[in-house]
């Protein structure tokens, strides 16, 4: 009978014990499963915070303009802008008769010089705007023109000279003359294209200033003759 008692005894001890260890367990999955969902709930809680605050960021659309001032300013520094330019050498005949009663007493030489016609514009007259919704920019330039005819006098040479008898040469009357040379040399060198050539040239370059001063070169650039 006592030995009964002691197994009874011993049964509910070993009860008692396993019931304290499957408790125990139950907390503890408990416990790591909580801990998962917050985990899980934090991440997702995160989640939605960034994706709303990424939601409600105002969309910044970064505005790239123009300052026409500075492009203007920057143009009439320049002043006179000679873009094209025509070498010459030219061989004229240089005649004087002079005539005493019903005589005639002539005077002549052949001779030669260098120089150039330079053509161009002037900067000053150049208009600028601008279309900031198109990107583009329009520059009206005036038609480009002959800016001087330049004679070199120390390439002048002179190959055959004949003087008459009371017709000396006169170097005064061959300086009045340079003025129809240089008038012959200028409307040689518009014959060849260089009124033409100059407008080209004028758009070249002034495309090529305005493109330095604009980032990324994001605006086109249109040109109008004027």
């Amino acid at each position: 009978m006592e030995d009964n008692k002691k197994l009874k005894t011993i049964y509910i001890v070993i009860c008692i014990f396993l019931s304290i260890i499957i408790i125990w367990l139950l907390v503890g999955m408990l416990n790591n499963r909580n801990k998962t969902d917050n985990a899980s709930l934090k991440d997702i809680v995160e989640k939605q915070s960034d994706k709303k605050l990424f939601d409600d960021s105002p969309v910044v659309e970064e505005i790239v303009t123009v300052n026409t001032e500075i492009i203007k300013d920057g143009l009439k520094e320049m002043g006179t802008l000679i873009t094209q330019e025509y070498y010459f050498t030219q061989v004229e005949e240089y005649k004087s008769t002079e005539r005493v009663w019903i005589f005639d007493s002539k005077a002549s030489f052949i001779f030669s010089y260098d120089g150039v016609v330079t053509a161009g514009i002037d900067c000053n007259d150049i208009e600028i705007t601008k279309d900031d919704e198109a990107k583009i920019i329009n520059v009206k330039i005036p038609k480009s023109n002959i800016i001087g005819v330049n004679i070199d006098h120390d390439s002048f040479k002179i190959y055959e000279e004949k003087e008459g008898l009371w017709n000396k040469l006169d170097m005064t009357k061959y300086n009045n003359s340079i003025i129809e040379f240089e008038n012959e040399a200028k409307n040689k060198a518009i014959n060849k294209g260089i009124i033409d050539k100059a407008d080209e040239n004028a758009k070249t370059l002034i495309e090529s200033f305005i493109n330095s001063l604009i980032e990324d070169n994001v605006y086109s650039i249109e040109f109008v003759i004027k």
